[in-house]
């Protein structure tokens, strides 16, 4: 006689399953998201100088053992790591991106199905690619790290773990400090979903908060001073077309961006806002205001308001249903991969196909290509600009006489190339030169060159119009 198992049993077994079948899909997603990035992370540190400066200020921390900050007001958390791992090459440094995007991957994974979204899954893969997640998961920047923290934050805190929520925070400040544009929606957050000592609970989260931040920025004020807390910039503003643009479009891609305008008049329309509370709405609306504040004070890159990715997807999981979100997912997952728009320019811009459509816009050539992919685009400009570099230092090799290359934001590429040649010359790099050691270098005998279209930025970073009088273009003269 076969003795049946009783309702216990089987839905006990069942549960197994269940959380067999579900960590086995997470851990297949997780695996995806991190194979994707592999065949873009030997192309250097990354499009941006200000991946190269986090090398070079990696190099000099690990020589002289004092913190050393690739741009002010710093990002100790993650630059201290790389300081430890310098000498493994870029591969390795753009690895430790890619893994922190797999980390915000799982991250807002389990977010999403705590909070019940439809859907979840492909929440969290039009997350991780999402073409700005994507790209700035393949190279040497601290996008990731800030957003990775961010994400964990974010999962602590919905889980009622304020303590840990407020220390994750924190190292997101830690790797940058515009990630302190969280703490207000979190802080409504709480607000919204205790029932008891909700300003005690406040004023700990932030006491905690502040500590932290300010024990991770201990060793750039150790050095810099209270005089850390400020930025530098060698470009001007940008035009309000540009500023659109990275804002839309460098974030998203154009599918998702032409999709978000559809689903925002939808929303409207519909009032489909309703089917959210009134303190997811806070969440969202009172992030992307504090978001596009800082980001406004300085619009130069898209990346600057990536914050707003996870928590965007996360508004329209709660306001839209299940299919129209899962349409919205799939488009800004197949943004990272089609209809592309970037610069020809032929030492920093991209490879685009014969059926591109080019147009001059404020005096840049860029091209639409439908064929062409947000992320192949960024790939193929971190090649150009590594053949260029090269090619400046195989020429400098072959002079022999005192010679000063005026190299602007191709400086830190520069600085961290040279390291890897067995060529030595006479020839000095700066980063920019003011008028006085214009004079200074002319005066001694130094030949003085610019590499490609740094005479005018030299010209905006000191406000005067004279560098080419003092200097001539080296090596590819003006742009063909």
């Amino acid at each position: 006689m076969r003795v049946l198992p009783n309702k216990a049993v089987i839905i006990g077994v069942m549960i197994r399953d269940i959380i067999k079948k579900e960590t086995g899909v997470l851990i297949l997603l997780a695996v995806v998201v991190l194979l994707s990035r592999f065949p873009f992370l030997n192309a250097g540190y990354g499009v941006e100088e200000d991946s190269w400066g986090i090398a070079v200020a990696a190099y000099h921390t690990h020589l002289y053992g004092i913190m050393e900050a690739s741009r002010l007001p710093g990002h100790p958390v993650n630059e201290f790591v790389y300081s430890l791992f310098w000498g493994y090459g870029a591969w390795l440094y753009n690895l430790f991106s890619a893994l922190c995007s797999v980390l915000a991957f799982l991250f807002f994974y389990l977010s999403l199905k705590k909070l019940g979204i439809e859907n979840y899954r492909w929440g969290a893969i039009a997350l991780a690619f999402t073409p700005v997640v994507y790209i700035n998961s393949t190279c040497t920047v601290d996008y990731l790290w800030a957003l990775m923290f961010s994400l964990a934050s974010f999962y602590a805190l919905i889980h009622h773990r304020f303590t840990f929520s407020a220390i994750l925070l924190a190292l997101a400040i830690g790797c940058r400090i515009n990630s302190i544009i969280l703490l207000p929606p979190f802080l409504g957050w709480i607000f919204g979903h205790t029932s008891s000592q909700k300003i005690k609970k406040i004023v700990l989260y932030c006491a905690l908060t502040g500590a932290v931040s300010l024990l991770c920025y201990a060793p750039v004020i150790q050095v810099y001073g209270m005089g850390f807390f400020t930025y530098s910039d060698q470009f001007p503003y940008p035009s309000f077309l540009k500023i659109v643009y990275k804002a839309t479009i460098g974030v998203w891609g154009l599918p998702a961006t032409l999709t978000w305008i559809f689903l925002l008049f939808y929303i409207l329309i519909k009032r489909a806002y309703k089917k959210a509370q009134p303190i997811d709405h806070f969440l969202f609306l009172s992030l992307v205001f504090m978001q596009l504040w800082s980001y406004l004070m300085l619009p130069q890159k898209s990346a600057y308001v990536m914050l707003i990715v996870p928590f965007g997807i996360l508004w329209l999981g709660q306001v839209l249903n299940k299919k129209h979100f899962t349409a919205f997912c799939i488009l800004v997952t197949l943004s990272s991969f089609f209809m592309s728009i970037n610069l020809t320019d032929a030492y920093r811009g991209s490879q685009y196909s014969q059926w591109a459509l080019k147009k001059t816009v404020n005096n840049q050539e860029i091209f639409f290509d439908i064929l062409g992919s947000p992320i192949r685009n960024d790939y193929t400009k971190r090649i150009h600009k590594l053949k260029y570099t090269r090619a400046v230092l195989d020429k400098t090799a072959e002079i022999n006489y005192p010679a000063v290359v005026i190299c602007g934001w191709w400086f830190n590429q520069i600085l961290i190339e040279q390291m890897e040649t067995k060529e030595r010359n006479r020839v000095k790099f700066a980063f920019y030169l003011s008028p006085q050691m214009l004079n200074y270098y002319q005066s001694i005998g130094y030949q003085i060159f610019y590499l490609s279209e740094q005479e005018r930025f030299n010209d905006l970073y000191y406000a005067f119009n004279g560098t080419k009088s003092y200097a001539n273009p080296f090596l590819f003269g003006d742009k063909k």
